[in-house]
């Protein structure tokens, strides 16, 4: 694949990463740079999917979407008569992915690095670039206030840790961490594209997690925040909120 041709997808996939926080008008955007695309997205239905498919479907690209079959979309509802629907399950079965080509995969739902490792590996024939969608959770615990994408990331849940909150931080962005490996080891450096996002939040936000403190954080006044067991995730979203 040529520089300039990987430098497109890299960055229509990046913009479309974004969607959930940026305007809609980029929608309007267009590049006669290269021709349509065939992306499948593995996951699709909820969150961060159904925007990257509008925006997808608004360039001209072409869709498929690998899923359980089982979450109803609540956002961009219409986008989903105009991809192609698989079904299967990461754990089990892959089979509806098996002999079939795309020039883009990008892994939504790579919850376990087992999962990345099966479909990087099955689709690496097959298509030309593999976008996994990590997590600025590889840095934990955000020790220093100059982290760069060059920074070491942690492979290893860190021993004697007993705080439970402390232990999933730890073991998402190490499973992130090793999932990013998985990924580069299929698909190699030039074929490979990692996504590192921090919180995102917007429409299809089902955990709504974020947008309490900004609208709370407005009114002024005291504040009351989680307690102990959470107060480092209370703090680092404060410090976050005030740098805004």
């Amino acid at each position: 694949m040529s520089n300039s041709r990987r430098k497109f997808i890299k960055k229509s996939i990046l913009l479309s990463a974004i969607i959930p926080i940026i305007s809609s008008g980029l929608l309007s955007c267009n590049t006669n740079n290269d021709k349509p695309l065939s992306i499948l997205i593995l996951g699709g239905t909820s969150f961060l999917g159904p925007h990257q498919i509008k925006y997808a479907l608004a360039r001209g690209h072409k869709v498929s979407i690998f899923t359980r079959g089982k979450t109803k979309p609540n956002v961009n509802v219409a986008v989903f008569n105009k991809v192609e629907h698989l079904i299967g399950d990461r754990e089990h079965n892959l089979s509806a992915l098996e002999n079939r080509k795309w020039d883009v995969v990008i892994d939504n739902s790579g919850r376990n690095v087992e999962w990345t490792k099966k479909t990087a590996q099955l689709l690496k024939d097959n298509c030309q670039l593999y976008v996994y969608t990590s997590s600025t959770g590889v840095y934990f615990p955000y020790k220093t206030a100059d982290i760069k994408e060059s920074q070491k990331v942690l492979h290893k849940m860190p021993d004697n840790i007993d705080d439970e909150f402390l232990k999933m931080e730890y073991g998402y962005g190490v499973m992130k961490a090793n999932s990013e490996q998985e990924t580069i080891k299929a698909f190699g450096k030039e074929r490979s594209i990692i996504v590192r996002p921090t919180y995102m939040f917007g429409p299809g936000d089902k955990t709504d997690r974020f947008m309490h403190w900004p609208v709370r954080l407005a009114k002024g006044g005291e504040i009351l925040v989680p307690g102990k067991k959470k107060i480092l995730y209370s703090t680092l979203m404060l410090e976050m909120l005030q740098n805004l």
